[in-house]
């Protein structure tokens, strides 16, 4: 509220004074060739160099002004710093002074992108320094982080409670790839140990088994020795530990039928039966063929099998 009223004293100062209109239009030549009270005290180049706010007019944009010295517009500012500086009309401006207003107030546009930037999501120490540099504000940054931290809209242990929270509850992914992502981010070990509290293991091994359970039901053109290693390896790739993936594994059925797992095994014999009869043939084929179904994890006796309706066909 103080803000307010002051910023209502500034404007109702920065309202040009209303002249009676002169009666005389010799009257008004007399008093354009005059000089004020003031001017005469200074000496000409003194009057010259004297640089006063003659009129403050809000903007289109709301929030911003235009600053007019000495009846010609010298530099818009934003409120902020038309409140900061107590900018008024008659108020002396030296260059020096205007340089100074007008370096605030590239920081506070600065500021203010920065903050739209944080507007859409949760950011990194590192993120917002990245985010300024590509955009050629890295000589603001640590101001504006400091800024930041102050207003408690920057904190990368906050980041990264948050991110842990995220990760497990939505995207399901394992401890490690959380880690390594904040590490990516900027976050210090510190903070990302603490943050991990947030992943109870609990969680994490519920999480891992119904990963487990949807990577095996589309994985039903493999043997069962070969899809319990693809489900295993699919966790570890989602930052779980082998340990847990095992556990994971364990918890869900892997249990094919006979008939089941000879339709993936005929299925894929074929496909390298095709493969492989391009350089081989006879006793040389079927061997290759029998390597391979076995590297696949196939028992022999449905290997055996195979061979055996291939030769009544």
């Amino acid at each position: 509220m103080d803000q307010e009223n002051k910023l209502i004293n500034l404007n109702e100062e920065a309202k040009p004074e209303k002249t009676k209109p002169s009666k005389k239009k010799t009257a008004k030549k007399t008093v354009s060739t005059k000089r004020s009270e003031t001017e005469k005290e200074m000496p000409t180049q003194e009057v010259k160099s004297f640089r006063m706010i003659s009129k403050i007019e809000p903007q289109k944009r709301k929030g911003r002004y235009n600053i007019y010295v000495n009846d010609t517009f010298a530099f818009g500012v934003d409120e902020e710093v038309l409140i900061r500086f107590e900018l008024k009309k008659g108020l002396h401006v030296p260059k020096e002074l205007q340089e100074k207003i007008e370096n605030e107030d590239s920081f506070y546009k600065a500021y203010q992108k920065t903050l739209n930037y944080l507007s859409y999501s949760l950011r990194t120490e590192k993120q917002v320094r990245d985010y300024l540099f590509k955009n050629e504000l890295g000589h603001y940054s640590e101001r504006i982080l400091s800024d930041l931290k102050t207003a408690k809209l920057l904190d990368d242990l906050v980041y990264a409670e948050s991110y842990v929270r995220s990760m497990a509850n939505v995207n399901q992914k394992g401890p490690r790839n959380i880690e390594q992502e904040l590490k990516q981010r900027g976050v210090a070990e510190p903070h990302i140990l603490t943050a991990l509290d947030e992943y109870p293991e609990e969680q994490e091994l519920e999480n891992a088994i119904d990963l487990a359970e949807k990577k095996w039901s589309k994985t039903k053109n493999n043997s069962e020795f070969e899809t319990i290693q693809k489900v295993k390896k699919y966790l570890v790739n989602k930052g779980y530990s082998f340990e847990v993936a095992d556990q994971a594994v364990a918890a869900i059925d892997t249990e094919k039928d006979t008939e089941e797992e000879y339709q993936a095994l005929e299925k894929q014999a074929n496909k390298a039966h095709r493969r492989y009869a391009r350089k081989y043939e006879g006793y040389e084929l079927n061997q290759r063929l029998r390597a391979y179904m076995y590297s696949k994890g196939y028992p022999n006796e449905l290997i055996n099998r195979y061979f055996d309706e291939r030769e009544m066909e």
